[in-house]
């Protein structure tokens, strides 16, 4: 199990947009050949507010997503900047309207940025992006009680988000991992790893307490009840997916009814006595 933390761009203002400017960007290429190549690099953004118990709502953002390295490796013997020009024009008009602005904070506009790449229009350097590419489980850095949700290939996150991928893209195996972390024994273990407890509930990610979870192996012996786990996950996701969740109560208890199967699952799963089921469960 790896994680991963998302994109920090220094400059959200320029690198993070809306679609009504992701389109305007595409509506200004001269060519379609450039249409094309500034589509592949404008990539769908989440947020740690967009991110919910299970599910996932996008807010119709995009990441504007050039490697650092990329200019250097493409370039050849043309200027930097005249050549990133040249290759998105449309995208090096939108960034240089940043360019003598100033990031309240720090004092620090588009070009001098602490986090960029080998140029100002490139991202600091990230050696994970494929993994961006994949499906994955996210949750926001800091939270309460950590919601995990189950998010799709190709959807990028920004720094407020911690993800978890699998190396061999195991669905299964992922969706297994989504179930521990949300059942009440994954919460149980959050609390007890991170000391939540005594921090007031919060902690940066949760990042240390989650890599310390055991993961139950899938083995011949098992796989029959991580087979069903599975299976319940996928209907809570359908469930979760469909666009009118947030307001259909039938949708939500059903949510709930599996949640509590899968609860049962998990302690199964980890051969758990009655009694430290009755801990977890905070009858004790």
């Amino acid at each position: 199990m790896k994680i991963y933390r998302g994109v920090l761009t220094g400059y959200n203002e320029a690198f993070i947009i809306d679609t009504e400017t992701r389109n305007r960007i595409l509506a200004n290429c001269r060519t379609e050949e450039e249409r094309k190549r500034t589509e592949e690099i404008i990539k769908p953004v989440l947020r740690g507010r967009d991110i919910e118990k299970w599910r996932y709502n996008w807010a119709g953002l995009w990441l504007i997503k050039i490697e650092s390295g990329w200019t250097n490796k493409n370039r050849g013997k043309v200027k930097p900047e005249e050549f990133f020009k040249k290759m998105f024009p449309s995208i090096y008009q939108h960034l240089i309207s940043f360019a003598n602005k100033e990031i309240e904070d720090r004092r620090k506009g588009l070009l001098n940025r602490d986090d960029q790449g080998d140029y100002w229009w490139e991202l600091r350097d990230c050696d994970y992006y494929p993994e961006f590419e994949k499906e994955k489980i996210v949750w926001q850095h800091v939270s309460g009680r950590y919601p995990f949700a189950y998010v799709s290939k190709g959807i990028y996150l920004n720094n407020a988000l911690f993800m978890i991928t699998h190396n061999r893209g195991n669905t299964m195996e992922l969706k297994l991992i989504l179930a521990i972390l949300n059942s009440k024994l994954g919460d149980y273990l959050l609390m007890t790893f991170s000391r939540l407890s005594t921090i007031g509930k919060y902690a940066y990610g949760a990042k240390d307490a989650i890599e310390k979870i055991p993961i139950h192996p899938i083995t011949p012996q098992n796989q029959h009840i991580v087979k069903k786990i599975e299976s319940l996950v996928s209907q809570i996701l359908s469930l979760t997916q469909s666009s009118d969740y947030e307001t259909n109560q039938q949708k939500q208890a059903k949510v709930k009814a599996l949640e509590r199967q899968i609860d049962h699952l998990v302690y199964k799963l980890y051969n758990l006595t009655e009694e430290e089921i009755k801990i977890i469960e905070g009858e004790i």
